[in-house]
């Protein structure tokens, strides 16, 4: 499974995967441990002890400074690592800081721990990644009480986390990420009194009704099930706007595993990457899918919003956006518009939860959607698709 992966992290992680050690001497009179590094950084501690080979040690009131500026603090940082600090064989037991602070960019996170991650390669890899090199099903990534600011409005997330990572092998050997997602828990955005923010229709409209920010919650997962000569992948997005909107889409597809094995590592190779996307249409089918769109208010807001603008009342626009959902389905679906207005015009008139069901008696290879476009109602029937509504 390929994916891009993030390599920016904070500058006080960074710091430490210098290739080489230049200095390490105490300093009498501020009584702290400095250590000049190879990349033009000073890393410095009140206390504890760092392993000059692994960079394993226990740290406290750790600061990093660049060209003599401070660019990272942290309370407490603890390391548990094997092979040569920021070499290829650099591999993280574990990392954990507390109240680490970026202070150019104006975040602090008050915990952060990695675990099982092969840090030194990952840092070293400037290419699209197969990332199980560099994880295992130990790895872990936890952000706890995360904050930031700007001059619009202030940040903040309880928890960013990793959720458990599971691996298989394919027939040919080849090893493949079979569980894998991420969760972002309890993030807000609170408008500063004054601001272009602050002033924005949406954030008046939610002040009405007694919300002085906006909540989000968000989950990411995919998933690989193997059976036989072929693989069902699934992936999963769960967003939720805290009393206002929940939103979920689902999907299952199927291949070959053959297929995934002579495709999929293509797409890292720019001279192959549009001859893998056309394989993968033709090799990669839809078995499932689903949306959810379960509104609790953001519906209002936005018609409320967008009745203001044009000067009409809410009941008036309601019936414009009603209209115009009506001409442009019975314009596509010709022959499913009677069935596919009535649960959406609920969805408008009340709120209410909608959804999307695609459940086709048999696998529909992804190629088929040139197709679909020039026949959408072809595409109603084979897909299997259904739309319904509850208040």
């Amino acid at each position: 499974m390929m994916i891009p992966t993030i390599k920016t992290a904070p500058t006080l992680f960074a710091a430490l995967t210098a290739t080489a050690l230049l200095v390490f001497q105490p300093s009498p009179a501020s009584a702290r441990t400095t250590l000049q590094l190879d990349n033009g950084n000073v890393l410095s501690f009140s206390d504890g002890s760092i392993d000059m080979v692994t960079g394993s040690g226990e740290l406290f009131d750790v600061s990093v400074v660049e060209y003599g500026e401070e660019v990272a603090r942290a309370e407490y940082v603890r390391i548990d690592a094997t092979g040569n600090l920021g070499q290829a064989d650099w591999f993280v037991n574990e990392l954990v800081a507390d109240n680490l602070e970026a202070v150019e960019e104006g975040i602090f996170i008050g915990r952060a721990e990695l675990r099982d991650i092969a840090m030194g390669m990952l840092a070293m890899d400037d290419e699209m990644v197969d990332y199980e090199q560099y994880l295992t099903p130990g790895t872990s990534v936890l952000l706890e009480n995360i904050g930031m600011a700007d001059e619009e409005a202030l940040f903040s997330v309880d928890r960013v986390a990793s959720l458990p990572f599971g691996f298989d092998l394919l027939n040919d050997g080849q090893q493949i990420v079979t569980n894998a997602g991420i969760e972002v828990d309890g993030f807000t955005m609170m408008p500063l009194d004054g601001s272009a923010a602050g002033s924005d229709p949406m954030f008046q409209k939610l002040a009405e009704r007694g919300i002085t920010d906006v909540g989000m919650d968000l989950k990411i997962a995919s998933g690989v099930r193997l059976a036989g000569d072929s693989m069902t992948m699934f992936y999963g997005i769960e967003a939720a706007m805290r009393d206002l909107t929940e939103i979920r889409f689902n999907v299952a597809l199927s291949m070959a595993q053959v297929s995934y094995s002579q495709l999929v590592p293509m797409l890292s190779s720019p001279e192959d990457n549009g001859a893998a996307l056309l394989g993968l249409s033709g090799a990669v089918s839809l078995d499932a899918a689903e949306i959810v769109i379960d509104d609790r208010g953001l519906l209002d807001i936005l018609f409320e919003i967008a009745a203001e603008e044009e000067g009409v009342s809410d009941g008036d626009m309601r019936t414009m956006a009603r209209m115009v959902l009506a001409s442009a389905l019975q314009g596509t679906f010709p022959e499913n518009a009677a069935n596919l207005l009535p649960p959406i015009e609920a969805l408008i008139s009340q709120g209410g939860e909608l959804q999307v069901l695609a459940q086709p008696g048999m696998p529909v290879p992804l190629s088929s959607s040139l197709g679909f476009m020039m026949l959408p109602d072809m595409a109603i029937q084979q897909l299997g698709i259904t739309v319904t509504h509850m208040p």
